[in-house]
């Protein structure tokens, strides 16, 4: 089976059009009805339907099922090419979160630095939604993500490393900081400042919040954790955050929560399955297995 054709007709299910997809590939038309009649052939099934009195196209039943398996095959390939041009670079295609490049990831950063894999090293310091999904699709090779639960994402293998738990934070004037453990419900009428994107502590405070039967009023939402922390600090309103980030020059209060929400940030060292990694590459994940002792310590 030439993938070629997979491609075209993945590309006129979504389209709906063989002038278009044979203007996105830079072919002729003809090329793209000859690769659609390949594949019917090789399955022996009717994928489109075109009804020519109206210029219409409908995709059967056969051919929606092809083009889900299509999608997993190409992507798989663009995978490959990825990762067999890329087989003989040295170079570490790593990606964390800010919060985890402030807190854990210096912790081992001495010893990387002392092996000499610092150098080889291209970092990408996003929220762990989007670092997951270019782990996925090959953009990176290894990353450090923080999660709600333990990761168990299809065509990854996680490890936990840590697990931490999020706290309350407040001004030390606010009518609570005098509480060491709270309800989240006694938040319910406050002004929350959030974390933005892809992060971790925004899905903490949907659920923290739903089990709590409010909707959080949001005031304010930034990437930054000393931002928010500095708001909180100045009474501007509460936050959710992950409690290792506290410290007590801070000047907030941190407030342990009493709600039964399993919720924790959940520190995973992701691969993708069936990643081949080189020798330098090899070294680099073991050093990072290192900050589980550093949690267990």
């Amino acid at each position: 089976m030439n993938t070629r054709d997979l491609a075209y007709f993945s590309a006129l299910v979504e389209l709906k059009n063989y002038t278009a997809v044979a203007a996105r590939f830079s072919v002729s038309q003809p090329t793209i009805t000859v690769a659609v009649k390949r594949l019917e052939t090789e399955f022996n099934a009717t994928l489109v339907q075109r009804d020519r009195a109206h210029n219409t196209l409908t995709i059967t039943r056969p051919g929606l099922m092809l083009y889900q398996r299509a999608q997993m095959v190409l992507k798989d390939l663009d995978l490959a090419h990825s990762e067999v041009q890329r087989a003989d670079q040295s170079t570490i295609r790593f990606g964390m979160p800010p919060i985890i490049g402030t807190l854990w990831f210096p912790l081992v950063a001495g010893e990387l630095f002392s092996r000499g894999l610092l150098k080889y090293v291209e970092t990408l310091e996003m929220g762990s939604g989007y670092l997951l999904q270019e782990l996925l699709a090959g953009k990176i090779d290894v990353a450090l993500l923080g999660s709600v639960r333990p990761l168990n994402e299809r065509g990854l293998d996680a490890t936990l490393l840590g697990a931490h738990e999020f706290r309350a934070i407040v001004s030390p004037e606010h009518r609570l900081a005098t509480r060491k453990r709270i309800a989240f419900a006694e938040l319910a009428n406050e002004n929350f400042i959030s974390l933005t994107g892809k992060f971790v502590h925004p899905q903490a405070l949907r659920d923290y919040s739903q089990f709590a039967g409010f909707d959080p009023r949001i005031v304010y939402n930034t990437p930054n954790i000393s931002l928010i922390k500095a708001l909180v600090a100045s009474g501007f309103g509460v936050s959710l955050i992950v409690g290792d980030t506290i410290h007590a020059s801070d000047k907030v209060v941190a407030l342990r929560l009493s709600d039964p929400v399993a919720d924790r940030f959940n520190m995973s060292l992701v691969v993708r399955k069936n990643f081949l990694p080189n020798e330098i590459q090899r070294e680099f994940i073991s050093v990072l297995f290192g900050l589980r002792h550093h949690h267990e310590a």
